[in-house]
């Protein structure tokens, strides 16, 4: 057979030949191991065997999809080492603390410092010694076949969701069968350093960073994370609806409105309470920060806060961090010579910590107003007041940052910070990702009120990334409020939205792998009618219709 190669030539290999025979060919037009195939534009396993002039390219561990599949992978690894070590422990990936995976242990066993020992020696045997890791393409009937009772319980839900005609890889390694949503590595040996410990009522796999797959970074403890995670779980398990199959089930029953109503009275007893903090006398709380990564719900949260602020008989004043940006000439540049707008540098925090320190003097300031299209900061006579019954209500990606308050004593403020944390999973080894939520969130809203395709929004999405690994996430925990703005049912809504967005993306783009990987996600889904969503919904910050109007 012959292929086009990532350089464009077309190169000819045996008939049956795997991608991960023909990898090594490339390996040197990456800067990274090669961790995934791309046939035709669609991310691939390794073991897959590309058919006669297949497009064929690659994505190392580097690359976004290719560290999804090494900490696929890694789960793997894990899963197979404690069926082997501890076969009666039941295990759930949950979600994502910096560098590892939570996984919960679902029938409550506790592990000591010793089980988790050679839980780990197995998995670093299995590593040593490249273990195989066979891939079975099979039809959703075939699939059944390899579904023994421990393995129901942890993967049925989603075969169940899975299309009829779907072609599905069953993974085998050290004698396990599993269902990834992920592709897999080819075996053990691409994986690097590693190390569980106790967390909660489970267990954290700790791996390095992309890049840094021999560091471990020191673990932080991310205590009012953790507990947000597991109230949004306990949230899922509150509804019965945890997986994705679950939801489906009460759609087709048609009871999404239902859950509809549920999730937004949560969201809105969740606010109120949030409220009635802030407005309390002791707190004396006069500025109130919140910050969140992008397509959180940021405006909307902001917006139905203030309403709950009247409620209690405040004022908020909203100010938009936005009109503090210095002027272009002035702004940080990153290495390749473009304007770093996400750098706390960008920010003119002199001038914001002088009119927050005057505000709270009682004094009237003139809040300056920034134009995003001339780089220059301008007075057109917006001025504010505290009084007594005011309270700042300030939204900016750097809230949590106390370079930006400094000038303001710990007691009279309150960091609130905001995220889209899903608890919506596939099944017990398939968590839906909290970044692709965000994505589809963002394409849609870039979509319908920026004028941006699926495709631009997926291109810039790292750039987007990178911004809040340095200048977000790191702050969390300087928060004295979580909140998560998820919805159960919102993964349902985008399907409507989001899938003929997708489906513009053409195979020979770079963003088509994405797009893929996307479409399938949603494909799972039953679509629900977002008519019941009420007007005041974080949902309606990205589909439109907002009681509060144009937010963007």
């Amino acid at each position: 057979m012959q292929i086009i190669g990532p350089d464009g030539k077309y190169k000819k290999y045996a008939d049956n030949t795997p991608l991960m025979d023909i990898a090594p060919d490339y390996q040197e037009l990456y800067e990274a191991p090669i961790a995934l195939g791309v046939l035709n534009g669609q991310a691939v396993a390794l073991n897959k065997v590309p058919e006669n002039n297949d497009i064929v390219r690659f994505l190392d561990v580097n690359s976004t999809e290719g560290y999804n599949t090494y900490i696929s992978t890694f789960l793997f690894v894990l899963i197979a080492a404690m069926r082997k070590m501890r076969p009666e422990v039941m295990l759930e990936v949950q979600n994502t603390f910096g560098n590892g995976l939570y996984c919960d242990i679902k029938n409550r066993i506790v592990l000591s410092k010793y089980d988790l020992a050679d839980v780990a020696e197995c998995m670093n045997q299995m590593i040593h010694d490249a273990t195989p890791i066979r891939m079975i393409p099979c039809s959703k009937k075939e699939a059944w076949n390899y579904v023994n009772p421990r393995f129901y319980v942890d993967q049925a839900p989603l075969l169940t969701a899975l299309p009829e005609d779907a072609i599905i890889n069953i993974y085998e390694l050290a004698g396990v069968n599993a269902f990834f949503v992920n592709p897999l590595l080819p075996n053990a040996g691409y994986l690097k350093k590693f190390e569980i410990i106790p967390l909660g009522s489970g267990i954290l796999l700790r791996y390095g960073p992309a890049g840094h797959y021999d560091e471990l970074p020191p673990f932080r403890k991310r205590d009012k994370l953790a507990a947000v995670y597991a109230d949004s779980e306990k949230m899922g398990q509150r509804l019965h609806c945890p997986t994705v199959a679950a939801l489906n089930q009460f759609i087709k029953r048609g009871n999404s409105r239902g859950i509809i109503q549920v999730c937004e009275a949560q969201h809105e007893k969740r606010i109120s309470q949030i409220a009635d903090i802030i407005a309390s006398e002791e707190k004396g709380v006069r500025l109130v920060l919140i910050a969140g990564p992008s397509s959180s719900g940021k405006t909307t949260f902001s917006q139905r806060l203030a309403v709950q602020l009247r409620v209690n008989g405040l004022r908020p004043i909203p100010i938009s961090m936005d009109n503090y940006f210095k002027e272009r000439k002035d702004t940080p540049k990153l290495p390749d010579g473009s304007y770093d707008f996400e750098s706390i540098g960008a920010l003119d925090t002199d001038l914001f910590n002088a009119q927050l320190g005057d505000l709270l003097a009682g004094r009237t300031v003139e809040i300056p107003h920034f134009s995003f299209r001339t780089g220059t900061r301008s007075y057109r006579g917006h001025k504010e007041q505290l009084g007594d019954d005011g309270v700042l209500i300030v939204e900016g990606i750097h809230g949590l940052n106390e370079i930006v308050s400094s000038v303001v004593p710990k007691d009279e403020k309150m960091k609130i910070y905001i995220s889209a944390l899903t608890p919506l999973s596939f099944d017990d080894y398939n968590r839906i990702p909290t970044t692709d939520m965000r994505l589809l969130r963002r394409m849609v809203r870039d979509s319908l009120f920026r004028s941006h395709d699926a495709i631009t929004t997926i291109r810039n999405w790292h750039k987007v990334r990178e911004g809040e690994e340095k200048y977000i996430f790191p702050f969390s925990e300087e928060a004295d409020i979580l909140f998560n703005t998820t919805l159960i049912y919102e993964l349902a809504v985008f399907k409507k939205y989001a899938y003929p967005l997708l489906e513009q993306i053409s195979p020979y783009e770079p963003e088509y792998t994405v797009a893929v990987k996307l479409k399938n996600m949603l494909n799972i889904v039953e679509p629900i009618d977002d008519e019941a969503i009420p007007n005041n919904s974080i949902m309606r910050e990205f589909i439109g219709n907002s009681i509060f109007g144009d937010l963007l």
